[in-house]
């Protein structure tokens, strides 16, 4: 059987789309951090075990493995979810802040994934790999039309492309929007309001 990769970067609505698999009846597998070491290790054996227990993929370390899938697994289809750059960086810098500060196991796992010098990267740099991501992505499959479906959720993109591309019937459930960004923090006084709304409770 095909796979279907999603290998849109992360914070361009890669849940959202494993959501829809998840409803399309596919065994879907998302994101995976424990095969990052495997890829510096360029070992493959746990990767690719797991993709032949799956349908569908979405968020790392899928994203960065499409050429490796595609030789792997021939007549897979591939999802390129993206998304404008300011709202992309916004997304993911929100993400990092609520997180809080990360360990020296996960800035590992990011330098890894991104090629980025994490924690020390800035927004820039940032741009710059998303950019270089969908670029590279675009050029492999520039003669592949039908293999390679770019979608924008906030273009309005939904059912009927993913559905169109994939051969799948709409379904009548309607379309997710998952993980969306908590900005609240971002609020002046938002602690103070966490505060109080415990005392009122």
């Amino acid at each position: 059987m095909s796979k279907v990769f999603g290998i849109g970067w992360a914070k361009t609505g890669t849940t959202t789309l494993g959501s829809c698999f998840k409803l399309l009846g596919y065994n879907h597998q998302t994101q995976d951090l424990k095969l990052t070491l495997d890829l510096e290790k360029n070992d493959f054996s746990r990767i690719f075990a797991s993709v032949d227990a799956h349908d569908t993929f979405e968020d790392w370390p899928w994203l960065l493995l499409y050429k490796e899938m595609d030789a792997q697994y021939p007549n897979s289809k591939f999802i390129l979810t993206t998304r404008e750059q300011t709202g992309w960086v916004k997304s993911y810098k929100n993400m990092l802040k609520t997180q809080g500060r990360a360990s020296g196991h996960m800035n590992k796992i990011r330098t890894i994934l991104y090629s980025l010098p994490f924690p020390n990267v800035t927004e820039e740099q940032l741009i710059e790999r998303y950019d270089k991501h969908v670029s590279d992505v675009k050029e492999y499959f520039k003669d592949r039309p039908n293999d390679l479906l770019i979608l924008n959720w906030k273009d309005g993109d939904g059912w009927k492309e993913l559905c169109g591309f994939l051969g799948k019937d709409i379904p009548t459930e309607d379309f997710p929007h998952a993980n969306k960004g908590d900005y609240k923090k971002e609020e002046p006084n938002y602690i103070l309001k966490r505060i109080k709304g415990l005392f009122n409770r």
